[in-house]
């Protein structure tokens, strides 16, 4: 394999590689002074004479690159870092297996785009991007890029310039003004995105402590004067150096409160049965929390069918065998600093044996983007689905649309309050005979039901948007004799997975 090969005349050369794109750079400067009264003065103070001086900053160095290379080029500010990327930037941009080059510098955001409009083709690209540079979180995708702290800002364009495809990336000053736990996870995700890609990724930086999570091909340590110190084909990350330092334990629930407004649904996750967080250095990293089964699931009965039968015959029996022997995983929260290193799937793979059942399952939003469940060791299953009851929701939509309700309207309370109350007395009708589709939100007030139409016009959206449903069997031999849960039976339609 070719490879980027940076030398200086007095570095013992490489042995010669076949098929290579080789460059020859230099960069020097004419330090002479002007003759002003000053310049003269220092000249006789310090013995300096006055002919012409070059000031060589590297002559000769030969560059071999090779597509889909990662080089780090580091060393003392001041020591021509900047000036050695330009350089490479120019050549490559002269060969066409190099070429489209994209410089980050060059990226632009509008302040007030929206981070899940500004990147991807659809909303499921966008969280891949979005999740490959850490900003996989449901609120931070509404924020506009004013909105964005300066190290979310720096991920963010870096999403923008992963999401235009380059085939060289060149980024000066590369996780600069970062601090250096985000600047090793920001390094590690960027390196990963562009190997699988096969794009050639040139950065330089005055910091030295990304070798490890950047495990570049080329690592050139540029020092003043015209030395440099060049290794080669230094170990490609399998994980973020970070995660050497991750341990699970047992959590309370004052971890979970210490993370929870980062997560979509910050409310109470209900009966808590556990939680367990993950620590890195002294650093809350995530956490997870079990809690009670739901006490009735389609996608559960369809991974497994014997469950409908205990159903049939004893719904008081079903409910308690699934309460004894079934545990759901509620919440899963990462820190961002340390999101999409793979905080959650250890926190999931690690936890799942620990509550002693021989079930786990969970409903999750976000499994449907990211499949770190899957990761973890958990099964994805869909149900078929309730013809008439998804008929009844469908239709409820069908109303609620004709009456100029849009998405955005129902899942936002005070917009559906404000266009419910510009109706006619005979359109506020249709609206409630609809959202009774949505019954398990009626509630007694004085001595009467009402239904909290709000609340109910939120859930019509999320039941045609169901969330993914994942089960894990426990391996241990205490448990064999438990059914092994089935795989995918069919899909479910998401009335609204393309808006």
């Amino acid at each position: 394999m070719r490879r980027l090969l940076l030398a200086l005349r007095d570095v013992v050369s490489e042995p010669e590689r076949e098929e290579r794109r080789s460059f020859r750079l230099s960069k020097s400067f004419d330090s002479s002074a002007p003759h002003t009264a000053r310049v003269l003065e220092v000249h006789k103070a310090f013995g300096i004479g006055i002919g012409r001086r070059e000031h060589v900053i590297y002559r000769d160095l030969l560059v071999d690159v090779d597509p889909g290379d990662v080089v780090y080029i580091t060393g003392e500010s001041g020591g021509g870092k900047s000036l050695l990327l330009r350089d490479i930037e120019a050549e490559l941009r002269r060969h066409s297996e190099f070429r489209p080059v994209l410089n980050f510098s060059s990226i632009e955001v509008d302040p007030k785009e929206r981070v899940i409009e500004g990147v991807g083709k659809d909303v499921a690209e966008a969280i891949e991007i979005l999740s490959a540079v850490g900003l996989g979180e449901a609120y931070l995708f509404l924020r506009g890029y004013s909105e964005l702290s300066d190290g979310q800002k720096f991920r963010y364009r870096m999403a923008k310039a992963l999401a235009e495809n380059p085939k060289t990336l060149v980024i000066d000053e590369f996780c600069s003004n970062l601090d250096r736990t985000t600047a090793k996870v920001l390094a590690f995700l960027t390196q990963r995105w562009c190997r699988r890609r096969g794009i050639t990724l040139v950065v330089a930086t005055a910091h030295e402590d990304l070798v490890e999570d950047l495990g570049p091909d080329v690592l050139v340590v540029k020092r003043f004067g015209s030395s440099a110190e060049v290794r080669y084909d230094l170990p490609r990350p399998e994980r973020c150096s970070l995660m050497k330092l991750l341990k699970i334990e047992k959590g309370t629930i004052e971890d979970y409160n210490a993370l929870k407004e980062l997560h979509y649904r910050s409310r109470h996750p209900g009966a808590v049965r556990a939680v367990y967080k993950a620590v890195i250095g002294e650093e809350l990293a995530g956490v997870i929390v079990y809690t009670a089964p739901h006490p009735v699931l389609r996608p559960r009965n369809a991974a497994l069918p014997f469950l409908r039968d205990m159903m049939r015959e004893d719904m008081s029996g079903y409910l308690r065998w699934i309460n004894e022997h079934f545990v759901r995983i509620s919440r899963v929260i990462v820190h961002p600093k340390f999101r999409g290193i793979g905080v959650a799937v250890e926190l999931v793979r690690q936890t799942l044996p620990l509550e002693g059942k021989p079930y786990v399952e969970t409903l999750a939003v976000m499994a449907r983007y990211n499949p770190f469940f899957e990761r973890a060791g958990m099964l994805r299953v869909s149900a078929e689905v309730d013809r008439e009851r998804m008929g009844k929701l469908e239709s409820a939509y069908t109303v609620l649309e004709g009456l100029g309700a849009r998405e955005h309207v129902l899942l936002d309370p005070e917009l559906f309050r404000r266009w419910y109350r510009n109706l006619s007395r005979g359109e506020k009708r249709k609206v409630r005979e609809a959202l009774k589709t949505v019954g398990e939100y009626w509630r007694r007030e004085g001595g009467r039901r009402v239904l909290p139409l709000e609340r109910a016009a939120s859930r019509l959206v999320m039941l045609l948007n169901p969330p993914e449903y994942l089960i894990w069997k426990n391996p241990d031999p205490e448990y064999s004799d438990y059914p092994e849960p089935l795989g995918a039976v069919t899909s479910l339609p998401s009335r609204l997975s393309s808006s």
